[in-house]
């Protein structure tokens, strides 16, 4: 949280006593960002005085006539109506080795009123791109129904967004290798309301409907992947079900069997699944000339307010009225919205979600810009949606590449992520059951985790005072150089079906472990110890070309323990702070370490 909070605080200009007495200050202050969030809207931010207004301008050039465009009582302020014209006098600017576009006609200044009225002086005037503000992702794919071949020959109907639990499983795994968090639309809202922070690689699977598959068969899995989803239920057919088997029928047979309350009671009450309205009775496609939940042509705007009010009172009574917890976020049905009807809704019904499709926004995942006031922060969510025979893996990778070429966003750097971020995560976000997120190593295991640096002994479990065996370090240290092409031969002891037998290849290519300098065995089940884990990393280090001169001026207590071939790196690892000595001031180079141990070195790393 105090990462969020001093990021609403970046430093202005602006003193402490930029206002006094009952008038605004006349001297000069300066916005400290002016982030692109997509290429209609620019969050502004800066220093906000209590009990004082701020008036918002823009520009097209930076001495040209100003025009407010709105007012804001918090430190930032979203607009949403800017023009990206990249195309017409672009600055390039090299990102993470990714080249972006920052558009630079766009300009803005900010004026503080203060309570009494008087005006202070305008800000200094910041372009739009400059010194942007930290932005969070969250990427959401949708998803409906999950059948399989016993529910087909029941009669279910298979249709092009159905899956079969076989490639549900698929995508979860995948979820998994590639350190992907999911997050429900609730988490969002506590993040945007700067309660929690969002993890890295955050993604919200979000479904569609209401069908029993998702009882049967998806939930199940989301348990043993312990992962979560958002789940969006048309209301009408909910009731229509629950009064089914209630009046002693069956949903045998049914060509799209529904799931009701008793079930979706169930769900909620794990964790796993939250509740979300797909609006009570509106997913209907042209009934009376009215798609979804969408706007009519001519349709005046009082009399679509008025309906979308009804139908999130009925949403209200029965998914709050079944759970106790009313819902916060509507997926648009067929995915059909508009500006117009985002802002009706948001401003007229409890919602504060709402999830479109593909291109909802103008870039393919979702961007939240840290530290920025939650009515600053964009609501309305892109989600392509999972189709039979596209693995989810095409999706992300398709959302990556379009939002590292649009000139707004760029890829996440996880291996930037710092000590205190990662914990941050990990106390809300602890990938693993037996971690807990206050553990002193959670952060270094989520930092492993989101990395793929280490994989956990089981689904659930990372076993964190077990004993870091040689074929995990192996895995570790190849993940970390990048997973080179390897050429080299594979040693004796390691199968060629090991999940880790390209790493142990890779390790004896480049003697990195000791023990492999002369041709030896891995010893993949062996523990790696502390000065052979130095001693790797400082080869490690020299193979990628970083500076490896520095040498530890502090004595250990048990100096005498480390092996002469390992002393240098010992020393160049103590002093990088990679290895720190105990309470006790040992070095203990001879320990087995656990697997806990080795996520801390490898983020210290």
């Amino acid at each position: 949280m105090k990462r969020r909070i001093a990021g609403l605080l970046l430093c202005l200009a602006m003193a402490a006593g930029a206002f006094s007495g009952t008038a605004a200050a006349s001297q000069d202050w300066s916005v400290s960002s002016a982030t692109w969030q997509d290429p209609n809207n620019v969050v502004l931010m800066w220093q906000a005085q209590e009990g004082y207004t701020y008036q918002v301008y823009r520009s097209d050039s930076p001495d040209g006539t100003y025009t407010m465009i709105g007012t804001s009582a918090s430190g930032s302020y979203r607009d949403g109506e800017a023009e990206w014209t990249s195309a017409d006098g672009a600055q390039s600017v090299s990102k993470d080795g990714i080249s972006t576009a920052w558009p630079q006609n766009i300009y803005y200044k900010v004026q503080a009123v203060a309570p009494n009225g008087a005006l202070g002086a305008l800000s200094q005037p910041i372009r739009a791109g400059t010194n942007p503000q930290k932005l969070s992702k969250v990427t959401v794919l949708m998803y409906h129904n999950f059948i399989s071949a016993q529910d087909i020959a029941n009669g279910v109907e298979f249709e092009e967004y159905s899956l079969d639990p076989a490639d549900f499983r698929a995508d979860l795994q995948y979820f998994r290798d590639n350190g992907y968090t999911t997050i429900t639309s609730a988490d969002l809202l506590d993040y945007i309301n700067g309660e929690k922070p969002l993890p890295a690689k955050a993604l919200i699977l979000s479904i569609d409907d209401g069908t029993l598959g998702v009882y049967t068969n998806a939930w199940p899995l989301l348990k043993e992947y312990r992962m979560k989803a958002d789940f969006n239920l048309i209301g009408e057919w909910i009731d229509e079900s629950w009064d089914l088997v209630h009046d002693g029928g069956t949903r045998l047979g049914l060509s799209a069997p529904y799931c009701e309350w008793n079930e979706l009671i169930e769900m909620s009450s794990s964790g796993e699944i939250n509740l979300c309205s797909h609006t009570y009775g509106l997913h209907r496609y042209n009934r009376d000339g009215r798609i979804g939940s969408s706007i009519m042509e001519g349709e005046p705007l009082e009399d679509f307010i008025q309906v979308v009010k009804d139908d999130y009172d009925l949403s209200v009574s029965c998914i709050g009225g079944w759970t106790g917890t009313p819902p916060t976020t509507m997926a648009y049905p067929y995915s059909r919205r508009s500006t117009e009807s985002d802002a009706a809704i948001l401003e007229n019904t409890g919602y504060e979600i709402l999830m479109g499709g593909e291109g909802a926004r103008g870039t393919a995942s979702n961007y939240f810009v840290d530290g920025a006031s939650p009515e600053s922060q964009m609501r309305i969510m892109s989600r392509p949606c999972r189709m039979d025979g596209h693995p989810a893996k095409e999706y992300l990778e398709a959302v990556d590449r379009e939002d590292q070429s649009n000139g707004v966003n760029t890829a996440e750097n996880t291996m930037d992520m710092t000590p205190a971020e990662s914990a941050e995560i990990a106390l809300w976000y602890s990938p693993y059951a037996d971690v807990p997120g206050d553990a002193s190593y959670a952060g270094a295991v989520y930092y492993t985790y989101v990395n793929s640096l280490m994989d956990g002994t089981s689904l659930m479990q990372f076993s964190p005072d077990a004993a870091a065996t040689r074929a995990a370090a192996s895995e570790a240290l190849y993940a970390l150089a990048g997973k080179p092409a390897v050429s080299g031969t594979l040693p004796g002891d390691v199968p060629s079906n090991a999940s880790y037998a390209q790493a142990a290849r890779w390790m004896a290519e480049n003697r990195i472990l000791p023990g492999l300098e002369s041709g030896g065995a891995l010893l993949p089940a062996q523990a790696v110890t502390c000065e052979d884990m130095a001693s790797a990393l400082y080869r490690l280090a020299q193979l990628t070309g970083r500076d490896t001169s520095a040498r530890s001026q502090s004595t250990f207590a048990d100096s005498s323990s480390i092996s002469p071939a390992a002393s240098e790196a010992v020393l160049w690892a103590a002093a990088e702070g990679i290895l720190s000595p105990d309470a006790q001031g040992n070095i203990n180079p001879q320990a087995p370490l656990t697997r806990a141990q080795l996520a801390v070195i490898l983020q210290a790393y």
